[in-house]
């Protein structure tokens, strides 16, 4: 056998090195506005790697819509019988996110619990049912990387894991953005992850919703219980909430603060639509992110 080259070795291993750092930092914000609508150049281009689409239900017979949360915008069904239906201009726009000038490797679409429970438990989670079927669709036309469970009201542990490892077959990440309830999030990771190594994790991400009901959590504390690092998410100024918002500078200080005490998977930002409403600036954002987690 020839002897090993070092240099030859420390070039090839710098690259994958170098990835794998970038890789470990999370810059997202949640997409609340419908991404037909919405300055996409801005989000590909203003430092996120990580987009989540907020807004795609499950109806009672598996089907799958994308609800676009926007005035003079209708709701989609974007998944039937196996099928992507969703139409091409939807496709197209949603596969460009991660295509051509763009900063974003990611992209997620975040749901809700709704349904979840009655179709694992009928038809179940095999690879003939609509469920699966319709997310093995999606996953394709929109060329997606994980599925984000939002649930906040259902907490149902075993139908949870069984539609997360079903995901998993289908060969998306699971992702989770809890506000609270830590010991049914923790039993989720712990169950969905069994058995496999870090680097293989299925429950690969935490966005912890640090405003609202979340107003008071504390990322380093859920991390420790957890055990796994999370990404703190921070709603941008608005007029809904307003008192949950935040400024460029004030979510700087804050992801500061927290990282500074525990290092933090990255940040986010909850959410676009409210930036644009309010005239604010991707790019102010975009770059606090980059700045902490580069």
């Amino acid at each position: 056998m020839p002897k090993e080259n070092p240099t030859m070795r420390s070039l090839f291993l710098f690259p994958i090195i170098w990835h794998l750092a970038l890789a470990a930092s999370v810059r997202s914000i949640f997409l609340f506005k419908d991404v037909m609508k919405s300055n996409t150049t801005a989000l590909k281009t203003s430092g996120f790697n990580t987009l989540i689409m907020f807004g795609v239900g499950i109806l009672s017979n598996g089907d799958i819509m994308y609800y676009s949360n926007t005035p003079g915008s209708q709701d989609v069904r974007v998944a039937s019988s196996g099928v992507y239906v969703g139409g091409d201009a939807l496709a197209q726009k949603v596969r460009s996110l991660k295509t051509g000038e763009t900063g974003v490797t990611r992209l997620e679409i975040s749901m809700n619990a709704q349904n979840v429970r009655n179709l694992i438990m009928t038809p179940g989670p095999g690879p003939e049912t609509p469920l699966f079927r319709n997310f093995q669709a999606l996953k394709e036309a929109w060329t997606l990387d994980a599925v984000n469970n939002d649930d906040e009201s259902i907490y149902d542990l075993t139908s949870s894991v069984a539609f997360g490892r079903m995901l998993g077959q289908i060969g998306y990440k699971y992702t989770i953005a809890p506000y609270t309830n830590a010991q049914f999030w923790l039993n989720v990771k712990n169950q969905i992850n069994q058995g496999l190594k870090e680097q293989d994790w299925l429950l690969d991400r935490v966005y912890l919703q640090c405003y609202d009901g979340g107003a008071y959590n504390n990322p380093p504390g859920w991390q420790t219980f957890l055990g796994m690092k999370v990404v703190p998410l921070i709603w941008v100024i608005n007029d809904a909430k307003p008192v949950y918002g935040a400024t460029a500078a004030q979510a700087r200080t804050r992801l500061t603060q927290w990282h500074q005490q525990s290092t933090l998977a990255g940040g986010g930002y909850w959410n676009d639509y409210d930036i644009e409403k309010m005239g604010l600036s991707y790019r102010d954002y975009g770059n606090v992110l980059a700045s902490i987690f580069p």
